[in-house]
């Protein structure tokens, strides 16, 4: 029999115990996270290996990834955005994202660009990004909530 949750007075340290009965619990489905950084998997014929990515693409939750030539070097990029402001209690914000640019070298690795460099400063939750051509020229189109759509031309070469 399913326990009601309809009011706990402190939720915030309920356990799975607390929400469902043993019988609910010994039925379930568990699996366990074994790995929480934000990597990036490369095609290496018909496999996907792991690449690393810097300490920097770690320092919030990563909800949309762009890849292309941001840096026009000849080589794809990474381009990753984020944020959870929205968390409850315990968590609290994860916000350290104002637009993670990822310079790749074309083997497989990448290097983080400072944000002086790469021009961005994106702002809020990101929920949405594309890149889109605006009279031949590419941009990319940032939606966060509650927040005005961001727009960002990629350096010139």
């Amino acid at each position: 029999m399913r326990r009601k949750f309809a009011y706990y007075k402190d939720y915030a340290n309920a356990s799975a115990t607390d929400m469902f009965s043993a019988e609910e619990l010994a039925k379930a489905h568990k699996l366990t996270v074994t790995n929480t950084r934000s990597v990036c998997y490369l095609r290496q014929g018909n496999a996907f290996v792991p690449a690393e990515l810097p300490i920097q693409a770690q320092f919030a939750p990563v909800t949309s990834t762009l890849s292309g030539d941001f840096d026009r070097n000849g080589t794809v990029d990474l381009l990753l955005l984020g944020n959870r402001s929205d968390n409850r209690l315990k968590l609290g914000s994860m916000d350290a994202n104002y637009g993670c640019l990822l310079s790749g070298d074309g083997k497989g690795g990448f290097t983080y660009v400072d944000q002086p460099t790469s021009g961005l400063a994106v702002q809020g939750d990101v929920k949405s990004a594309m890149t889109i051509a605006i009279d031949g020229q590419s941009y990319v189109l940032i939606g966060a909530f509650n927040q005005p759509l961001q727009l960002y031309k990629p350096a010139k070469p």
